[in-house]
This record gives C-alpha cells, sequence and structure tokens, in this order.
C-alpha cells in the first residue's frame, strides 16, 4: 500500500486493474477442471466464475500485505507469486512460490478472521484469477463434494509444511541444498543430471533458511571438488552418486 491511501482507495485500484474472465478463454476451462472447482455442479461453477475477474502483476509488484482484509483467493495461470513474511529484524523469509496451475490463499475462506496472514508478490510477470471469498463459501457449504476436495488440499498442504519442518530441523544446511537440487533435476544421463534453478538465488537460500553468502559458499565448495559446473541458472550434476551422500 503506497503512502497516503486507504484500504479503500487500494481495494478500488484492485477492481480498476483487474478484467471479468471471458468464459471462452483457456483459464476458463482450467479453472474448471481445478479440483476445488470441478466438484461443482456447471450451473453453480458458472454463478461463481461470473464474479471471478483476471488480474496480471509485473514483476515485484505486490498483491496484498499481510493483515490486508481478505476478500479474494487465487489461482495463478502465469508467472510465479512469492508469499513471505517480515520478521521483527527486518529479515523476510520466503515461505512458499506459487507456481502455475495452483491456487493460493484459499484456506482463509474458513478462518475465522479474513485476513492475509502472509504477503504475497509477483517474482515475474503474473497472470492469475481472483476468486471471491465469500461467493465460493456460500456454494461449497452447499457442496460436499466441493468441501472434500478442499479439505484434501489444506492436507497436501500441512504435509508439505511438515517435511519442509523436518527438513529444516533434522538436516544440515549442504544436506538442505542437495535435496533441493535432485528435486529440480531436469535430465539425467547414467550419474550425471542437469539441474535448473527458476528462483534467484536470494529466494532459494531463503527458502533453506540459509544466507545468500552461505548458499554461494556451499555451491563454490561442490564446484571446488568437481561435484557441479554453474553457468547462470543451469546447474550440470558430474556424479549424483557424490552429491547424493549429503541428501
Amino acid at each position: 500500500m503506497t503512502a497516503g491511501s486507504s484500504p479503500t482507495t487500494v481495494a478500488v485500484n484492485a477492481v480498476l486493474n483487474s478484467e471479468p474472465m471471458d468464459a471462452g478463454s483457456p483459464l476458463y476451462a482450467t479453472l474448471r477442471r481445478h479440483y476445488l472447482f470441478s466438484g461443482l455442479e456447471q450451473d453453480d461453477f458458472d454463478t461463481l466464475v461470473a464474479g471471478v475477474t483476471t488480474k496480471t502483476l509485473e514483476k515485484g509488484e505486490v498483491l496484498f500485505h499481510r493483515g490486508d482484509a481478505a476478500t479474494h483467493f487465487y489461482f495463478l495461470d502465469l508467472g510465479q507469486i512469492e508469499l513471505n513474511l517480515i520478521a521483527a529484524s527486518g529479515e523476510k523469509k520466503v515461505l512458499e512460490v506459487v507456481s502455475p496451475g495452483r491456487t493460493f490463499a484459499e484456506a482463509i475462506a474458513f478462518m475465522q478472521e479474513h485476513k492475509y496472514p502472509v504477503t504475497a508478490e509477483a517474482l515475474a510477470a503474473s497472470t492469475m484469477a481472483q476468486i471471491p471469498i465469500q461467493a465460493y463459501i456460500d456454494l461449497v457449504y452447499a457442496n460436499p463434494d466441493a468441501c472434500m476436495r478442499l479439505l484434501s488440499d489444506v492436507c497436501r498442504h500441512l504435509h508439505a509444511r511438515v517435511r519442509e519442518i523436518e527438513n529444516l530441523t533434522i538436516q544440515n544446511a549442504r544436506s538442505r541444498l542437495t535435496s533441493y537440487l535432485l528435486d529440480h533435476v531436469v535430465e539425467t544421463n547414467d550419474d550425471e543430471a542437469t539441474v535448473r534453478l527458476e528462483l534467484p538465488r536470494h529466494v532459494i537460500a531463503s527458502r533453506l533458511s540459509v544466507k545468500p553468502e552461505t548458499l554461494s559458499r556451499l555451491l563454490r565448495s561442490m564446484v571446488d571438488e568437481g561435484i557441479l559446473t554453474i553457468e547462470d541458472r543451469v546447474i550440470f550434476v558430474h556424479s549424483l552418486a557424490r552429491l547424493r551422500p549429503y541428501d
């Protein structure tokens, strides 16, 4: 929120910067297949979509801040959205990076207080669908199938968070980095592999709970050991066997 702007002004600007969803668009069809909406009857889905808008963000733009009133949740069609918190020390902690085809902020619909608990910022030019929370709640309460699909989504996110906490508490920094690299392998050839880093290094460092300089130092040590070669955001792993002992 810019200095001197009110929540009402921000809400009005959000509406002005959004467009109604075209029922004939690929995004409409993609949203219809998503498990949070596929359980709805067609008439109910069309009623919901009548209030759904599409929104675009430029890289670095903030979608919402922590503590803002939550009126919508989102389905990301293109781009990347970073969900983060700012600690009391001023340090930013990246909690999650949302990729296309995923929803975010949907759990807020069923919280007692409808406020965003994190800040959402575009890591790249992004396009998304904005789903009105109250309209969705009204439909889900009348549709047990849709409600069970949402419960499945919440459980999946909970499992992912438990795994992340386990990794952060049990593994050391080098092991966490190794696990991250193995999770982002795009091609293998016997004992060799290619890893593509889609996120900036400072974001990866935050995800791994290390300082950017620590991440650089760890990567450099792997290069010096002959395990890796780095070319911008592409990493060539010369030996998966030597990399995996740290996983």
